[in-house]
C-alpha cells in the first residue's frame, strides 16, 4: 500500500511538473525552459539532490545541476555542500517578488537609456528619422511582429535568443524565405530546442546565459523581448537599429561555431 502510494505521489509531481502554463508563467520572470521544470520539481520535494530532482523533473540528468547553479544564482534555490549536495527551494513569494524587482529594475534601466539617447539626437541634426517605440502585449502577438519583420527583411537579419523553440513554424518558414532571397541570416542561442533544424537555413552560434531575445533587421528595426517573449517593444529607427546591431555583434564574436 506504501509503494502504491509512493508511485501516485510521484506521478501527481511529474504531472506538475508538465504543468506548461505553471512552465511559461515562471519564464516571463527570466527563466529558462529547463530552470522553470527544475525549479517546480524541487518546490514541490522541498529539498532535494540532484539524482531526486531527476526522478520527476524533465530536465537531462547531465545538464540539471548547471541549472539548479543557475536557479542558485538568480535567487531562486540555496545550496547546501555537502556529499550530496543538497539544493533546497526558496519559497515562490520570496523569488518571484525577488525576480519581479530585478525584471522592473532592468526594464527600468533600459527605458531609461534609451530615452537618454534619443534626447542625445535631438537637435544635433535636421534628417534624424523619428524613433516609434511600440509595447507588444501577448505570446502570440510578439511571435506575429517577429514573422512581420523578417518577412521585410532584404539585407540582414540578426537574432539573439535562448531557446529557438519559442519560434513557430510560421517564423521558421519566413527565415527560410529570407534565405532563399540572399538574407544574410544570424542567430546566436544557448544549446536549447531543435537547433539542428535552424541550421538549415541560417548561421548558427552557441553561448551560454542568454537572458534575453533580440532582433535586428536590415539596420532599421529592432525587437527585444524576455527570454520568453511574452511581451517585447518593436523600435522602428535606424540609430537604435545599429547601437543594439554593435551589441549582437559582440555576442556572435563572443559564441562559438555549432559542430
Amino acid at each position: 500500500m506504501k509503494i502504491y502510494k509512493n508511485i501516485v505521489a510521484l506521478k501527481t509531481t511529474k504531472a506538475i511538473c508538465m504543468d506548461y502554463e505553471l512552465i511559461n508563467g515562471l519564464k516571463a520572470f527570466n527563466l529558462t525552459d529547463y530552470e522553470a521544470k527544475a525549479y517546480i520539481a524541487l518546490a514541490s520535494l522541498g529539498t532535494a539532490s540532484v539524482t531526486e530532482v531527476s526522478q520527476i523533473c524533465d530536465v537531462p540528468r547531465s545538464n540539471l545541476y548547471s541549472v539548479l547553479e543557475s536557479l542558485n544564482e538568480k535567487g531562486f534555490v540555496d545550496v547546501q555542500k555537502g556529499r550530496p549536495v543538497i539544493f533546497k527551494a526558496v519559497s515562490p513569494e520570496e523569488a518571484l517578488e525577488d525576480a519581479e524587482r530585478e525584471l522592473s529594475e532592468r526594464t527600468k534601466k533600459a527605458k531609461e537609456s534609451v530615452v537618454r539617447k534619443l534626447k542625445d539626437f535631438k537637435g544635433k541634426e535636421t534628417n534624424i528619422v523619428p524613433a516609434l517605440i511600440w509595447g507588444i502585449k501577448g505570446y502570440s502577438n510578439v511571435l506575429a511582429k517577429i514573422q512581420e519583420i523578417i518577412k521585410k527583411s532584404r539585407s540582414e537579419v540578426m537574432i539573439n535568443v535562448p531557446d529557438v523553440s519559442i519560434f513557430d513554424d510560421k517564423i521558421y518558414a519566413e527565415l527560410q524565405k529570407a534565405r532563399e532571397r540572399g538574407v544574410k541570416v544570424r542567430m546566436a542561442v544557448e544549446k536549447k530546442g531543435d537547433i539542428e533544424k535552424f541550421k538549415k537555413i541560417c548561421m548558427v552560434r552557441v553561448r551560454e546565459k542568454i537572458h534575453g531575445t533580440d532582433i535586428m533587421i536590415d539596420d532599421k528595426e529592432v525587437l527585444v523581448a524576455p527570454s520568453f517573449p511574452i511581451a517585447a517593444a518593436w523600435i522602428d529607427n535606424p540609430e537604435m537599429a545599429v547601437h543594439v546591431k554593435d551589441f549582437l555583434n559582440l555576442v556572435w564574436k563572443d559564441s562559438v561555431v555549432l559542430k
